[in-house]
């Protein structure tokens, strides 16, 4: 029987959207974001604009993983579309409880049907792992070698971040306190990654957003294979993803995709953000 494969993500992933219309063999599972005394579905209920123009640091936002009957709710859909195989990807279970949800939702299913990836990142690097799933789901690889092509994707997956202030990590406990005190003294702004873990953590400490954006594009360029695809992602911050974008490609390297930081991201790292991913290209 041929295989008929689909994939099924968190929201936290950050797919670009161009992924997301030109495979619709991805199911989107929304987390849950609690914001000013209402819960809102990531990214259905809550769009980034709507999110970042409501938040406010006196009511730090909290969020949750889906239940894990929502999950199972999905992939019975996508069996039901007549999908074979299901190949999960989640946001770094170091991060959330995301991926023990989708876990435990596919031991509903019969062995092998449902295979569930921690992708040790989040945000649009997590987006860049979806999108070389699909690239290789597209190719018609069968389910063992895009289940393989995809953990070579997260082996070689890369996200760096800029965070203006460290308030919302800290308070949601993803990043230790002496990181949060050295963001806030003396205007140094740390550079941030997600490491082979799947934690936060800092890899250089500068004192101007200016000398940081620089700094942050010179260590996501470094980590770029001539072939690397990369990707840029902004919370409420246009300009300067407009500007990290274009100093990208005036260095010479192509940026394929660029797109906003879901609510769900949003919520832990504030307004500001600026990511840089680099993901595996798509011939690998």
């Amino acid at each position: 029987m041929t295989e008929k494969i689909a994939l099924i993500v968190d929201s936290g992933a950050d797919v670009p959207s161009a992924v997301l219309a030109a495979h619709p063999n991805i199911a989107v599972v929304p987390l849950t974001v609690r914001l000013n005394g209402h819960e809102y579905r990531d990214n259905v209920d809550l769009t980034p604009d709507e999110f970042y123009a409501a938040l406010s640091a006196q009511r730090l936002p909290q969020t949750a993983s889906p239940a894990p009957a929502t999950v199972t709710g999905t992939l019975e859909v996508l069996f039901a579309a007549g999908y074979t195989r299901v190949l999960g990807i989640t946001i770094a279970s170091a991060l959330s409880a995301t991926y023990q949800t989708f876990r435990l939702a596919s031991s509903e299913f019969a062995e092998g049907q449902v295979m569930v990836l921690d992708s040790k990142s989040a945000g649009i690097g997590t987006g860049l792992v979806v999108a070389q799933a699909a690239a290789l789901i597209a190719a018609g690889l069968d389910f063992p070698a895009v289940i393989a092509g995809t953990q070579a994707a997260i082996a070689h997956s890369h996200v760096y971040l800029y965070l203006p202030t460290l308030t919302y990590l800290q308070a949601g406990g993803r990043i230790g306190r002496v990181a949060g005190t050295l963001g806030t003294a003396l205007n140094i702004k740390p550079l941030l990654t997600v490491n082979e873990k799947g934690e936060i953590t800092p890899i250089a400490k500068v004192r101007s957003e200016k000398k940081a954006v620089a700094k942050l594009i010179d260590v996501a360029l470094a980590a770029a294979r001539p072939d690397a695809v990369i990707a840029v992602a902004h919370g409420a911050n246009p300009a300067l993803l407009h500007s990290v974008s274009q100093q990208i490609q005036a260095a010479g390297r192509p940026v394929t995709y660029v797109g906003s930081v879901s609510p769900a991201i949003g919520a832990h790292t504030g307004p500001g953000l600026i990511g840089v991913a680099v993901g595996q290209s798509k011939s690998n």
